[in-house]
C-alpha cells in the first residue's frame, strides 16, 4: 500500500481527537504514515510526560505508546471513512506476546512507532509493533491483540 496522508500530521490537538486517551495520558503526538494495514506514529519524549522517570521513558510508557498507536490507526481510519465528528472507539489490550524492550529512551528522544496489522476480525486486531529512535535504532517490539469495546 501507499501512504494515504497528503502530509504528516503534527497537530497534537488533532491527534488527541483521533484517540480515546486524554491528557496527561497521551503517548503519541504525530501521525507520520497511514494505510489500511499500517500506521507510523511519533512521540517526542519529554520530562513532563507522566510515564517518564529519572529522565527515561519507562517500560509502561513504551507499551502504552504501542497501544495508542493502534488506536491512532483505528481513529484516523474512522475519521477518513465514517465522519470527522465521530468519537474514537475505546478498546483494550487483549494480549501481548514477544514483548522485548532493548533500551529505555532518554528525554529528548524522538520515537517512531510502526504498527503492521497481521489480522483483523470483527473488533479484534492482531498487530506487530516496532519502536525505533529517529536514527533507526530498535528500542522495543511486540505483538499485540487488541479488542474494540465500543461499536
Amino acid at each position: 500500500m501507499n501512504n494515504q496522508l497528503e502530509n504528516k500530521i503534527m497537530d497534537k490537538d488533532f491527534i488527541k481527537k483521533l484517540i480515546p486517551q486524554k491528557d496527561p495520558f497521551v503517548m503519541i503526538d504525530k501521525l507520520l504514515y497511514f494505510d489500511n494495514e499500517k500506521v507510523i506514529s511519533g512521540l517526542k519524549v519529554t520530562s513532563d510526560n507522566i510515564l517518564t522517570s529519572d529522565e527515561y521513558f519507562t517500560e509502561g510508557g513504551l507499551i502504552e505508546n504501542m497501544a495508542q498507536s493502534i488506536a491512532l490507526h483505528r481513529g484516523y481510519r474512522g475519521y477518513v471513512n465514517r465522519g470527522k465528528d465521530e468519537k474514537p472507539k475505546t478498546g483494550f489490550i487483549g494480549s501481548i506476546k514477544h514483548a522485548t524492550i532493548h533500551s529505555l529512551p532518554k528525554v529528548g528522544t524522538e520515537l517512531i512507532t510502526t504498527v503492521e496489522i497481521i489480522a483483523e476480525i470483527m473488533q479484534v486486531s492482531l498487530v506487530e509493533i516496532r519502536i525505533n529512535d529517529s536514527e533507526g535504532g530498535l528500542i522495543a517490539s511486540s505483538e499485540m491483540k487488541t479488542i474494540i469495546v465500543d461499536s
